[in-house]
């Protein structure tokens, strides 16, 4: 099996994917095959060539599935090229409605006819078949995400997610992604600034990598706002970092207006914290699934702060900590590959 990945998200997702499956099925060859797409331009045409040739290869070795994953239009050229060359091709989309190739009615139409050619379309949730525009002719599965070890392991604490230890009247917050306006960051700012005003007693923690410009941005609203004394900025966290941070937070505020299918909600789901989110196909899913607090996109601040001043917070500390434990069942590895492997099984005959 052969199978093409193209961006940082879905190297991590590949790359648990493969461990596992060579985990219950030891005698699996599996190849990584980078397809060099993203942001393709002339001067990166080079390593794109490379890709195809590699995958040209890999199938001269015998190998037999090829399973893409779709991240920007360009990976489609794979799927066309994996069929010319006779591979059983699967694919698995991870976009939403938010991008471009979905938003742009050309683009969303040349996806639509080239997921076509595809022998099937492995889903991370059952969400997408509203978010992206997929052909009917297509087999459809369902698989699961390859969450981090990190927040799959026992967590040695009582009851799971244990916080009697911390201050019993201070609500937690914390803030985790790639740091911009799209990813609600400023969001989290105005939420804070709210609940000041309210005369919440809370801490705020906001975790993740940025570009300068906007940890700039980020730290005069945080001035602006009056919030130093409530609110820590924080760079790139390891895993094992974060999984301690979502731990001893109460509740992950997480208002992407461009994560389709938001893991950091269930990686909070699966500390023991509790999601706040943009009501987002994805998130809505999860929630609904487990627990947590839906906002609406016409008024996220306003609908969080009602949220996190009408539940107490003895309420929310107990609702986290019911589902972290089946979050982290729901999610395992040998599960997730299970399904996995049963979606690559050849759809058609052997010629």
């Amino acid at each position: 099996m052969a199978r093409a990945i193209t961006w940082e998200a879905s190297r991590r997702f590949c790359d648990r994917a493969k461990i596992s499956m060579e985990r219950i099925c030891p005698e699996l060859r599996i190849e990584r095959l980078w397809t060099s797409t993203a942001y393709l331009s002339l001067r990166r045409l080079p390593a794109f060539v490379l890709g195809v040739l590699r995958l040209i290869a890999s199938r001269a070795r015998g190998n037999a599935v090829a399973w893409i994953q779709y991240v920007n239009l360009p990976d489609l050229i794979y799927v066309l090229l994996a069929k010319a060359l006779g591979y059983e091709t699967v694919v698995t989309p991870h976009l939403g409605l938010n991008w471009k190739s979905q938003r742009n009615s050309t683009l969303r139409t040349i996806s639509r006819l080239i997921l076509s050619r595809a022998d099937r379309i492995a889903l991370l949730s059952q969400t997408q078949e509203s978010e992206i525009s997929l052909p009917s002719n297509v087999q459809r599965s369902l698989i699961r995400t390859f969450l981090p070890p990190e927040v799959l392991e026992p967590i040695s604490v009582p009851a799971n997610t244990d916080k009697s230890e911390l201050p019993s009247g201070e609500l937690r917050l914390i803030h985790a992604s790639r740091l911009s306006v799209a990813k609600g960051t400023f969001l989290m700012l105005d939420v804070c600034a709210r609940l000041q005003a309210a005369g919440v007693t809370f801490s705020a923690q906001i975790v993740g990598s940025a570009d300068e410009e906007t940890r700039i941005s980020l730290r005069e609203s945080i001035e602006e706002k009056n919030l130093s004394e409530h609110v820590s900025l924080l760079g790139w966290a390891t895993p094992e970092q974060l999984m301690g941070q979502l731990r001893n937070a109460d509740v992950l505020v997480h208002l992407s207006q461009v994560d389709s299918y938001p893991l950091i909600v269930l990686e909070a789901l699966a500390s023991g914290t509790l999601p706040l989110a943009l009501d987002l196909a994805g998130a809505r899913s999860m929630i609904s699934d487990y627990d947590g607090f839906l906002v609406s996109r016409l008024q996220p601040v306003e609908d969080a702060v009602t949220h996190l001043t009408t539940c107490t917070l003895a309420d929310i500390r107990s609702r986290a900590a019911a589902h972290a434990g089946q979050v982290r069942a729901d999610f395992a590895w040998p599960t997730a590959a299970t399904l996995l492997l049963e979606s690559l099984q050849p759809t058609r005959s052997p010629t």
